[in-house]
């Protein structure tokens, strides 16, 4: 078992604190880590504190080994838990039709892409929970996505793990959960277990449209039209597939919730009413009215009968608090389109404009609007 090399003794000895083993600290001064547990009456795990020890392999092995007894895993599966003791993780298991060992390459790309769609959403609504986010690109949600790793897949239906340290971003979130002084990557997966849990009980108990209501009046929706988006993509009419959803717990920081320890079956037949939720809440234009500062990229307006311009341009802006572009369409007035032009003919030129930004594929819309201007001297 090559795997065992990757296991260090302080991460097996969190990895066994957090199931309820306790060291017992006399031990330390032969340079042994003794751990005992209440629940196993006369049993000991040992291991040696230091990893050159000649015996330290055998002993990781002997540990591992008496622990799957006890808890009725296998060693294949507890080694993973145990190098990644200080991970958050999401767990995805697809359950289709055909051959459970493989997928449509398609689908498998759209489910990746999908998956961390869903943990933006999530590090999003931890941020400003609100039932439609313009869009996923807050910088904690960016950064969160860099600090995640792509594990390897496992025996069975096909498996994607997904995991990030607990403790990669020094974030501050918006929304109350659970517990308020969690991780923001915590945070993050506990949004999105409690999210997902109460969509599928809503469509299991048929009382979705209360839970739309309940969103959108609450002033901290725990369910955005962006991870509805995200879980109803990973159906595949064809495949007729199921979701199992499950989280893999940092043992730093232990969980103790039944629910939250359960794996969430998404059933072939949720996935269109997850559908019909994303589009009521998709439908609640939440963001306000912006200023935004752009380039003029292309005209496309149309000569009136009075002679002067007035129509669709296509900017792009810039999004400051995001460091990101986005391109987007705008119909202006004459006199708007007047400065559009100026912009358009001048080098380096920048406009500043204020609208509603919608949400949706590049180009977006810019409507309601109020103000846009050539820079004066912006170059």
């Amino acid at each position: 078992m090559k795997n065992l090399s990757l296991i260090n003794a302080t991460d097996l000895r969190d990895f066994l604190k957090g199931n309820g083993w306790v060291v017992n600290t006399a031990a330390l001064d032969d340079e042994l880590y003794v751990l005992e547990n209440p629940d196993y009456a006369r049993r000991q795990l040992v291991f040696p504190v230091q990893q050159s020890a000649a015996d330290f392999i055998d002993s990781t092995l002997s540990v591992v080994e008496k622990f799957a007894e006890l808890t009725g895993e296998t060693v294949q599966a507890i080694i993973p838990r145990i190098t990644s003791v200080r991970n958050d993780g999401l767990r995805l298991r697809v359950h289709s039709r055909y051959d459970d060992t493989t997928l449509p390459l398609d689908f498998a790309s759209n489910l990746v892409e999908n998956v961390e769609k869903l943990i933006k959403s999530a590090a999003c609504t931890v941020l400003k929970p609100r039932v439609m986010h313009p869009r996923l690109s807050h910088r904690e949600a960016l950064q969160m996505i860099g600090h995640s790793r792509f594990g390897q897949t496992e025996v069975g239906s096909f498996i994607i793990n997904v995991s990030c340290p607990i403790n990669a971003l020094d974030a501050q979130g918006s929304l109350e959960i659970d517990e308020n002084d969690a991780p923001f990557v915590r945070q993050v997966f506990n949004t999105m277990g409690q999210s997902i849990h109460k969509l599928v009980r809503s469509v299991e108990a048929d009382t979705l449209d209360e839970l739309v209501r309940d969103l959108k009046e609450s002033p901290s929706p725990l369910i955005s039209s962006n991870m509805c988006e995200a879980l109803a993509a990973m159906h595949d009419d064809d495949l007729a597939n199921s979701i199992d959803i499950g989280f893999s717990w940092s043992s730093l920081r232990p969980i103790t919730s039944a629910v939250k320890l359960k794996p969430i079956r998404i059933q072939r037949d949720y996935f269109s009413r997850i559908e019909e939720v994303r589009k009521e809440l998709r439908a609640v234009e939440l963001q306000a009215p912006e200023s935004y500062i752009g380039t003029v990229e292309r005209l496309d307006g149309d000569m009136g009968e009075d002679g002067s311009r007035s129509g669709s341009v296509l900017l792009v802006l810039l999004l400051t608090d995001e460091d990101q572009s986005v391109r987007a369409n705008v119909s202006l007035n004459p006199t708007q389109y007047s400065d559009a032009i100026r912009a358009h003919e001048t080098n380096g030129a920048y406009v500043r404009v204020t609208g509603r930004l919608r949400s949706g594929q590049q180009p977006r819309s810019l409507t309601e609007i109020t103000q846009f201007e050539l820079i004066p001297g912006k170059r």
